[in-house]
């Protein structure tokens, strides 16, 4: 059984379309504290990607 994480991610479109769509993320605390930022560029669901990877980094450090 895997355990909650207090961390949340957020993502946004900042401009472009389709394949040069730019999106901005964030890793978040339960607080509401932003701990990581980034951004990528592509479909969304490769910006997420991104970002869930920046997440279990954090998670796997103990933050």
């Amino acid at each position: 059984m895997s355990e909650q994480s207090s961390l949340q991610i957020k993502l946004r479109r900042t401009g472009g379309v389709g394949a040069n769509t730019n999106w901005h993320w964030e890793v978040q605390d339960a607080s509401g504290s932003v701990l990581k930022t980034g951004s990528a560029v592509g479909p969304e669901h490769k910006a997420f990607a991104t970002a869930r990877i920046a997440k279990e980094k954090l998670e796997a450090a103990g933050k």
